[in-house]
């Protein structure tokens, strides 16, 4: 079964500028990893959360390597989910038995673990890696709410039908999307939530129709897909400091506070290296708030 999010994949430009824009903006350390060959990746580093997971950052290796040619089509930003899973080729089975093609080598040996991906054009734009690790591979420190940072919180997804997937998600990875919302933006959105397991983290998936929407023109622009990351933190103001004491400009010079999920603020793909981060102090009201989970854990 699915236990958890292991990580987001961001793809990058320079892994050494990226790495400085998310220590200096949002207090966020990170730490090298070896190249991935399955990946394609020449460098990497990982932004460890407290909730389990972590932000893999990615400098393709080549240009016909598996993250090489995202950036090539899409430039910098969220290329894959992996789910970590206790039983890979179970869920490798589930897969097929949905009619995507996959042969026998996909589900692959590699030195972290056995892993297989579902391309993107089965699950609205998203890639997805399913893993089980090996015993003492990725193991990593997950600091407790270091610089005011409770977790990743969730993982924002545009799509173009709610429907499809939300059935894809549910079919291929048995995971149940909840808490439908139509209400959103003025009507002009319709969202649901995934829980893979992680303590407070959900993947968010959204269809909007709103011409003036960011996600709208995301999809617009991008197509279907990852669309941006949302941290959560303990002090929503102090977190933005922090930004703008780099010099970086909040979306709209402001904090919302009339948003039903909590204060929220928002920092641009440009200013970044490439994807849209959300800072959210939640409300004692807003879904998911301290609700307490087993954190998914990197390795068995």
């Amino acid at each position: 079964m699915i236990l958890g999010l292991l990580y987001v994949s961001f793809v990058v430009e320079d892994l050494n500028q990226t790495r400085r824009v998310f220590r200096d903006l949002f207090g966020l350390p990170s730490e090298r990893m070896d190249p991935d060959p399955f990946l394609g990746t020449r460098r990497g580093a990982r932004i460890p959360f407290p909730n389990g997971c972590w932000l893999y950052l990615m400098e393709p290796s080549s240009p016909d390597s598996p993250v090489g040619r995202y950036f090539a089509q899409k430039g910098p930003g969220l290329e894959r989910v992996a789910f970590l899973s206790d039983e890979v080729e179970a869920e490798f089975a589930r897969v097929r038995a949905q009619g995507v093609p996959l042969s026998d080598e996909a589900l692959a040996d590699t030195p972290v673990g056995r892993r297989f991906v579902v391309a993107p054009q089965y699950v609205s734009g998203v890639t997805v890696e399913v893993l089980e690790p090996r015993p003492g591979s990725w193991e990593g420190c997950f600091p407790p709410e270091a610089s005011g940072v409770l977790g990743l919180q969730h993982i924002g997804v545009g799509v173009k039908d709610l429907d499809l997937a939300s059935k894809q998600f549910q079919d291929l990875f048995g995971l149940e999307p909840r808490d439908l919302r139509t209400d959103q933006h003025d009507g002009k959105q319709r969202d649901v939530m995934v829980v893979p397991g992680n303590d407070r983290l959900w993947i968010h998936i959204v269809e909007s129709w709103g011409p003036t929407e960011r996600v709208t023109k995301f999809v617009q622009e991008k197509g279907e897909g990852l669309e941006h990351l949302c941290i959560e933190v303990e002090d929503i103001r102090e977190a933005v400091k922090r930004v703008t004491a780099a010099g970086v400009p909040l979306y709209e010079h402001k904090i919302f506070t009339n948003r039903p999920d909590g204060f929220e603020a928002f920092v641009y793909p440009e200013h970044t290296t490439g994807v849209t981060v959300e800072l959210i102090e939640p409300y004692p009201t807003s879904r998911g708030y301290r609700e307490r989970r087993p954190p998914a854990r990197c390795c068995p």
